[in-house]
């Protein structure tokens, strides 16, 4: 049975479930770790302040109460149809997005309605992911195809960032000026990259054999978080030999943080630090909250073996596998001069010292920032020549794919 559609009432029900979770927890414990410290520095404090700690505890008490009835009332009441469907706008589209990166790993375990699936995406809305659905989506459907992956907290939407000022997207000016069609993605970036790498490997299998005509070639585009996701649906796809694998000619890397990002390590820091003081305890707690797709991010996992077993939150190093990349594919690296999200290095695929991610990989580097690698001038020409570039010898499948074997995490 297919649930119905979150609505904003299911949006306000969220933030005031997570006001509970997060926020009010927060609160109480720094309000505890200052009065046990100032109760502590007066003589025969400790009566005072278990009669402090009573009626703090009751009031806590209330108001985590409060907000735990009013989310499930809204709930209750946006079940029934309270609000406005999420998915009726681009910016609620977005919110809900945006939420699933920073939680979605939970949303997911809930099964909430908010958790969104990985899907092929048309005009703001989901495909269907068999022949008639490809076929009503997509009418002039070609053999090759450039699929767009969109990187932490983004969507398929993400893709026109900046298309009223310049006047153009990628999409248009591949529909233009190749012969691909352009099929965009969305999917829940709150979740461990390898598992969406293997969702993505799965979702490949059935657009390639459900496509209204015979996929000659597909070439794979992902921004930021977008990139690591391909990079593990490639890894997946080769140990399983799917198919769809010796159809790709080229992986474009849109600001992928291959070596980490040091935004998220930063964030590891900073809650490692907190934790070490009772009054700021509680802040790396909130810290500690964040989705296990952003933790990834800290040193550029793929693998569901860099990861299992291992609590990521307290771990520091990278631990880092190779994953081995397509040999007959062509991979490009695009990093962004002003980039604050991911260096030039880590997006490149070359550290300082060692061997690069992958070796035959053509680093590039162009003017802008990181969200402006979803549209920019210089990387759709980019995108258009290599889709236009003479088609490398494509292997059969069973040439491209070695012996299948079995990550942790995966069956």
């Amino acid at each position: 049975m297919t649930m119905a559609p979150p609505r904003t009432g299911h949006t306000a029900a969220l933030a005031l479930s997570y006001a509970d979770e997060v926020v009010v927890p927060c609160v109480r414990e720094v309000h505890r770790a200052v009065a046990r410290r100032a109760f502590g520095a007066v003589v025969g404090g400790r009566g005072p302040r278990l009669v402090h700690d009573a009626v703090a505890a009751l009031a806590y008490t209330g108001v985590s109460q409060g907000l735990r009835g009013a989310s499930a009332g809204l709930r209750h009441l946006a079940d029934r149809g309270l609000g406005t469907p999420v998915e009726r706008t681009p910016r609620t589209r977005l919110l809900r997005s945006a939420v699933n990166g920073l939680v979605g790993d939970r949303l997911e375990a809930r099964h909430d309605l908010y958790a969104l699936a990985m899907s092929v995406r048309s005009s703001g809305v989901d495909v269907t992911p068999e022949r008639h659905g490809f076929a009503l989506a997509y009418p002039a459907a070609t053999s090759e195809l450039v699929v767009l992956v969109h990187g932490l907290g983004e969507n398929d939407d993400s893709w026109d960032l900046g298309a009223q000022r310049r006047g153009t997207t990628y999409e248009a000016a591949l529909h233009a000026r190749t012969c691909a069609t352009t099929v965009r993605l969305r999917y829940n970036t709150g979740r461990h990259v390898s598992d969406n790498g293997a969702e993505l490997s799965d979702l490949l299998t059935k657009l390639v054999d459900g496509w209204p005509v015979p996929v000659a070639r597909l070439h794979l585009v992902g921004h930021s978080m977008g990139g690591l996701v391909i990079r593990a649906a490639t890894s997946y796809g080769v140990a399983r030999r799917a198919p769809w694998t010796s159809r790709v000619a080229t992986v474009v890397c849109l600001g992928t943080p291959h070596l980490g990002a040091p935004l998220e390590r930063a964030v590891q820091v900073g809650s490692r630090v907190l934790a070490l003081v009772p009054e700021t305890l509680p802040f790396a707690t909130v810290l500690g909250i964040r989705s296990v797709g952003i933790v990834d991010l800290r040193h550029g996992y793929v693998s569901p073996d860099e990861w299992y077993g291992r609590d990521l939150t307290a771990h520091w190093g990278d631990g880092r596998i190779a994953a081995a990349p397509l040999p007959h594919a062509a991979y490009h690296f695009v990093a962004a001069t002003t980039d604050l999200v991911v260096t030039g290095r880590s997006a490149t695929g070359r550290p300082g010292a060692g061997d690069p991610v992958i070796a035959h990989a053509h680093p590039a580097r162009v003017a802008g920032g990181h969200l402006g690698l979803l549209n920019h001038p210089q990387v759709g020409e980019l995108l258009v020549a290599w889709v236009n570039g003479r088609p490398s010898a494509l292997p059969s499948p069973a040439a491209a794919s070695p012996a299948p074997t079995s990550p942790k995490g995966h069956p």
